[in-house]
């Protein structure tokens, strides 16, 4: 199967939506996006021998040793843009991918690949309007992803202001061992906080809880004290810390690829939150873990109230550069 061929295998794959007249097939795609709202565009790649490895003994970096299926790979691929959409407050609406394909890459693993990736623009509704396909030396995909929102409901990085809590969904940390590629983007989560709460400011913890922190309160030019007793430790921190208790909570801090929402909100919205949150999302936990102070972007760090050095972290977190 050559290229084109693969092109129109693709179209019978992805069904036609009202949003996108025009898609896979023509020189670009075409979306309608709803009158009075904004565009919210994204992208992220996912590169061989950095995010993901193929083949059994290949060098990984950010996971060693970590095999995926192709339908993993594909399904990380869109997973981690709808997780940016998830951090802005925005409904992803479609997306395009470019995928770089070498030589090893036969096409069923490719079709396996999309597989994993449509199934889950299907749980979103996000609509796969085209792309493009290369030849290269390492297998590599780039999404460009799409989404709407109403200006009043935009949460950005830049809004935390002194007094607001700290919160951030669900668990950090040891996402090596399986979380980097079978979470769930906090995109109802998302829609949900900038609809209801209008957090100050969000962010997506991608590179680090620490490091994503940071920029939010360089963005905010505001600092932070952290309560280490509320960082939400996840099991898998602690199974591959073997019982070392600050072992597991380094990780938490550094390790990355969590994909949870961290983000900002004034103390009058803490209790009504907590109360919506317990009924919408149950099974997703919510935690708090400081509280925005100062105009210095620098962490104060806490442990039962009572000020501590700051802890030992093991990574500072990843970066491309």
């Amino acid at each position: 199967m050559n290229e084109f061929s693969f092109i129109e295998y693709l179209k019978r794959q992805v069904p036609r939506v009202k949003h996108v007249p025009v898609g896979i097939g023509d020189d670009a795609a075409v979306i309608d996006v709803s009158a009075g709202k904004r565009l919210v565009v994204s992208t992220d790649a996912i590169v061989e021998g950095v995010d993901f490895t193929i083949h059994q003994g290949a060098k990984h970096p950010r996971a060693p040793g970590t095999l995926m299926s192709p339908g993993q790979i594909g399904r990380k691929a869109l997973a981690i843009n709808l997780s940016d959409m998830a951090a802005m407050g925005a409904k992803p609406v479609a997306f395009v991918i470019t995928v770089g394909k070498p030589a090893y890459i036969s096409t069923a693993w490719l079709k396996h690949f999309y597989g994993g990736l449509l199934k889950l623009a299907r749980r979103y509704d996000v609509a796969c309007a085209g792309g493009d396909f290369s030849s290269a030396k390492e297998m590599f995909a780039s999404v460009t992803i799409l989404g709407e929102v109403l200006p009043r409901h935009c949460v950005t990085r830049s809004g935390a202001m002194a007094g607001d809590w700290i919160a951030v969904t669900g668990a950090l940390g040891g996402s090596i061992l399986r979380h980097h590629h079978d979470f769930s983007p906090r995109v109802c989560e998302g829609l949900f906080l900038a609809h209801h709460i209008t957090p100050t400011a969000m962010i997506d913890v991608s590179d680090g809880f620490v490091q994503d922190l940071s920029h939010i309160l360089k963005a905010s030019g505001v600092g932070a004290v952290l309560e280490l007793e509320g960082i939400p430790v996840s099991s898998d921190a602690k199974r591959m810390a073997k019982g070392d208790r600050d072992k597991a909570l380094a990780m938490a801090l550094s390790d990355g690829e969590d994909f949870e929402l961290l983000f900002t909100v004034p103390p009058w919205r803490k209790v009504m939150l907590e109360k919506l949150w317990k009924k919408e999302f149950p099974k997703v936990r919510l935690s708090w873990v400081g509280k925005i102070r100062g105009k210095t972007p620098v962490v104060t760090w806490q442990r039962n109230g009572k000020n501590i050095p700051k802890p030992k972290l093991y990574h500072k977190g990843f970066s491309h550069f």
